[in-house]
C-alpha cells in the first residue's frame, strides 16, 4: 500500500501598496489648440493621444474633442471640418491629419531648415554677440524635436548636424570648443553632438553664474545707468544710409508709456483724457523721461530728442500731451481752435491760399521683361533710393531679383515698421530714344500723391518762346509711377539751366527738360466744404398710420415665418441620404410656387452653333473638348439618360471658352451662362 504524502505549500503573491490619496485638487488642463503649423504638431499630438488611446471613449466623442482642438480659421480646421462629425469619419481624419502634418520626413525637413536659417543668419550678421543662453535654447528646443523623431543617432544624423550646430555658434564659442577638445584624450571622440551640448550647457551655466556673482549685491539704478550709457556708446553716430534703411534689432520699443499699446505715448488717446498730474505720476512711476516719453534710463534734462522736440502752445522742448497749457477735455479741437476756446462745434468749411509748387516731373518709356510703357516720374534728390509702383511692376510683369527689408524714416523723425521691398531692375529711356540708363528701383503700393501738370498758357507762351519742350504735358497720365533718387540724379543732369519769367527754372537732363518752382503773382484759393445729408421716405398719408412703419410687427407673421423655417428644415432632412459610398445626397429647396423655367433649348444650340464655328476657326475646338471630356471621365458631369429627356422638364443652359494663354494649368475654362437672352430681349 502506497502512502502519498502530500504537503500542501502557499504561495505568497506580493500586492503593491495603494498610491496615497491627494488632499489637494490639480487645476484643470486646457487642450492644446492645434493651428495647422506642423511645428506644433508634436507638442498637439502627445496630449491629444491620451483622448485618442482611450478605448472607453467611443469615436463620435472623440470627433467632437479633435474638432475642439483645432484652431478656429486655420488649415487643421478646414481639414477636419470637411469630414462631417461621424464615427466612421473619425479614422479618416486622424489619418488625413496625421499625413498633412505628422509625417516624420516633414517634421524632419521643418527643423533642419531651421537650424540652416540659424546658419545663414549667423552668416549674415557677422557672427555678432548674442545671448548665449537664447541661442542653447533654440538649439536644445529644434535637436530634442528630432531626437523625439529618433533622427539624432549617430549612425544616421549626427554627423551632419554637428557641423550644422557648431556653423550656429559665434566665433568666440567656437574657438573655446576647439580649445576643449584639444585638451581632452585623443582616444576619445569629442565631436559628437552630445559632447558639444554638453559643453554648451556648461557654458550657459557658467555665464549664469558670472551674471549672478556680477549683479547679486549691485544696486538696480546703478545697472540702468550702466545699461544705458553702454547703450549710448554702442549707438554711435547716425549715417547717411540710416535715414533710409535701419534694421529692425536695434529699433526702440515703440510701446506707449501710458497703456502699452503699439503707439508712441504723444499719440495715445487715453492719456489725453487725464490730468496732467496723472500723466506725471505713470511716467514717474515707470521711470520714463518726460521729454521723449520712453522708458530709457535717462532724465529730461539729458535726453537726446530734446533739440528736434518742440511744443506748439508753449514752443518748450517737450510734446503738447505734456504741456501745461494743454487742456484734456477738449482734445479734438485744442490745437486748432486755441486754449480759450469752447465750442465744441465742428468747422463746416475751410478755405487755403497758396501758390502751386512744381516739382521736377517726367515722361519716360519704362522697359522690362520685354514690355514698354509710357510712365510719369518725379526726380527727388532728397531721397536715397529708387521706387517703383506696384501697378506698373503688374503691368510690365516683372519680377524681383532680390528682397531687402526697408524702415523709412519720415519727416519729424517718425519711423516706419519694418516691411520686405522687392528690388527690381528696369531700364527707362527718353521719349525721343537720344537716351537710355539701367537702374534698380524698390517696390512701392504708392510713390506720393498728386503733383500738378504745367497747364498755365503764360507759362508754356514763355516755354515755346525760349524753345523748351517739356515732355510731361497736360495730356497724359497724373499718376507717378517711378520715383529717382539723388544717386542717379547726378549723372542726370546736363547742367543746363534757365530761369524763366515767371519764377519758374527750367532744368535740362538727358531724359528731358523738367520744371521746378513756384510761380509768381498768380495765387490759387482752395475751399473744402463739410456737407451732411439726411436721407428723407416718402410716403403716403395713410401708410403714416400703420404699426410697420414704427416698426412694430404682428406677431402672427413672425410665428408663420418660424412655421415656414420649420418645414423647409424638415423637408431639407428627409430629403437627406448616405450613400453606399459614404457620401451625402440632398435635393435641391426648391420653392413652393416657383415657376418652372423654358427649356432654353433653340437658344442653346444656336449660341453652340456659333461658339463651334469660332472654335474651328481659332484651331482650339479639339482642346476646349478634351476639357468636358476630362470632367465626364472624374464624375464632374454625366450625360442625361434618354427618358429623362422626354419624360421629364428640362433646362438647357449655353457655355462659352474662357482662354488665358499665359496660364500653366488650364488655358480654356469653360463658362456657363445662368442667365442667356436674345439680342432682341435686350433692353
Amino acid at each position: 500500500m502506497l502512502h502519498l504524502n502530500l504537503k500542501l505549500t502557499e504561495k505568497v503573491v506580493p500586492i503593491d501598496p495603494l498610491p496615497p490619496k491627494r488632499n489637494f485638487q490639480l487645476p484643470q488642463l486646457q487642450l492644446k489648440k492645434f493651428n495647422g503649423d506642423a511645428r506644433d504638431y508634436l507638442a498637439f499630438w502627445s496630449q491629444f493621444q491620451k483622448i485618442h488611446a482611450d478605448p472607453d471613449i467611443p469615436n463620435e466623442d472623440k470627433m467632437q474633442y479633435l474638432i475642439q482642438v483645432v484652431e478656429e480659421g486655420s488649415k487643421a480646421e478646414r481639414l477636419v471640418q470637411s469630414f462631417p462629425a461621424t464615427a466612421s469619419n473619425y479614422p479618416k481624419a486622424i489619418q488625413q491629419l496625421q499625413e498633412r502634418f505628422g509625417r516624420d520626413d516633414l517634421l524632419v525637413q521643418i527643423y533642419v531648415r531651421d537650424l540652416l536659417s540659424m546658419v545663414m543668419k549667423n552668416s549674415t550678421t557677422g557672427r555678432m554677440k548674442i545671448s548665449l543662453p537664447i541661442l542653447y535654447g533654440e538649439l536644445e528646443g529644434k535637436l530634442k524635436a528630432l531626437e523625439s523623431l529618433g533622427k539624432t543617432r549617430r549612425q544616421k544624423y549626427g554627423d551632419f548636424l554637428t557641423p550644422l550646430v557648431e556653423s550656429c555658434l559665434p566665433e568666440e564659442l567656437l574657438i573655446a570648443w576647439e580649445r576643449s577638445r584639444s585638451n581632452e584624450s585623443e582616444t576619445k571622440n569629442s565631436r559628437s553632438l552630445s559632447d558639444l551640448m554638453a559643453f554648451l550647457q556648461g557654458e550657459v551655466r557658467s555665464e549664469e553664474m558670472i551674471l549672478l556673482a556680477r549683479s547679486g549685491f549691485e544696486d538696480k539704478q546703478c545697472r540702468k545707468k550702466e545699461i544705458s550709457i553702454v547703450s549710448e556708446k554702442q549707438t554711435g553716430s547716425p549715417t547717411a544710409a540710416a535715414l533710409v534703411s535701419l534694421s529692425s534689432s536695434g529699433k526702440r520699443n515703440s510701446n506707449c508709456i501710458f497703456c502699452n499699446k503699439r503707439h508712441p505715448g504723444f499719440k495715445c488717446f487715453d492719456a489725453r483724457k487725464m490730468t496732467r498730474q496723472e500723466r506725471l505720476n505713470i511716467l514717474l512711476k515707470k521711470g520714463a523721461c518726460f521729454t521723449c516719453l520712453y522708458k530709457s534710463g535717462h532724465i529730461s534734462k539729458f535726453c537726446d530728442k530734446k533739440s528736434r522736440i518742440k511744443c506748439k502752445l508753449c514752443s518748450d522742448p517737450h510734446y503738447e500731451i505734456m504741456c501745461k497749457r494743454y487742456n484734456s477735455k477738449n482734445v479734438q479741437n485744442s490745437m486748432d481752435v486755441g486754449d480759450h476756446s469752447s465750442n465744441s462745434e465742428v468747422a463746416l468749411s475751410n478755405a487755403g491760399r497758396g501758390r502751386t509748387v512744381y516739382l521736377q516731373t517726367l515722361e519716360v518709356v519704362i522697359r522690362g521683361q520685354g514690355r514698354e510703357k509710357r510712365i510719369r516720374i518725379v526726380l527727388d534728390s532728397g531721397s536715397m533710393s529708387s521706387h517703383i509702383s506696384d501697378r506698373t511692376i503688374k503691368q510690365l510683369g516683372l519680377k524681383p531679383h532680390r528682397v531687402e527689408t526697408i524702415v523709412n524714416i519720415l519727416f519729424g523723425g517718425n519711423e516706419t515698421s519694418p516691411r520686405e521691398k522687392g528690388l527690381y531692375a528696369i531700364e527707362i529711356k527718353a521719349l525721343d530714344e537720344s537716351f537710355s540708363v539701367c537702374l534698380e528701383a524698390l517696390s512701392e503700393e504708392k510713390i506720393c500723391g498728386f503733383l500738378p501738370k504745367i497747364n498755365d498758357r503764360i507759362i508754356l507762351r514763355e516755354l515755346k518762346n525760349r524753345k523748351i519742350k517739356i515732355t510731361d504735358s497736360v495730356s497724359g497720365e497724373y499718376e507717378i509711377d517711378l520715383l529717382i533718387d539723388a544717386d542717379l540724379l547726378g549723372s542726370l543732369l546736363t547742367g543746363e539751366i534757365v530761369e524763366l519769367d515767371c519764377g519758374l527754372t527750367a532744368v535740362h537732363t538727358k531724359l528731358g527738360w523738367t520744371i521746378m518752382g513756384k510761380q509768381k503773382g498768380t495765387i490759387s484759393i482752395g475751399n473744402v466744404m463739410t456737407t451732411l445729408s439726411m436721407h428723407c421716405r416718402s410716403v403716403n398719408l395713410t401708410e403714416m398710420w400703420d404699426l410697420e412703419c414704427l416698426g412694430i410687427t404682428d406677431p402672427s407673421q413672425s410665428l408663420c415665418r418660424k412655421k415656414a423655417h420649420s418645414e423647409d428644415l424638415n423637408d431639407f432632412r428627409e430629403k437627406l441620404t448616405i450613400l453606399p459610398s459614404g457620401r451625402y445626397e440632398v435635393g435641391l429647396p426648391w420653392k413652393s410656387d416657383s415657376r418652372n423655367l423654358p427649356d432654353n433649348k433653340e437658344l442653346s444650340w444656336e449660341r453652340h452653333e456659333k461658339m463651334v464655328k469660332r472654335m474651328k476657326a481659332r484651331g482650339i475646338l479639339c482642346e476646349y473638348q478634351e476639357v468636358f471630356d476630362n470632367w465626364e471621365r472624374l464624375k464632374i458631369i454625366e450625360r442625361v439618360p434618354e427618358n429623362e429627356l422626354k419624360n421629364e422638364k428640362c433646362h438647357y443652359l449655353p457655355h462659352r471658352p474662357v482662354i488665358k494663354m499665359q496660364s500653366e494649368t488650364t488655358r480654356i475654362r469653360p463658362v456657363f451662362d445662368a442667365l442667356p437672352a436674345r439680342r432682341e430681349n435686350l433692353p
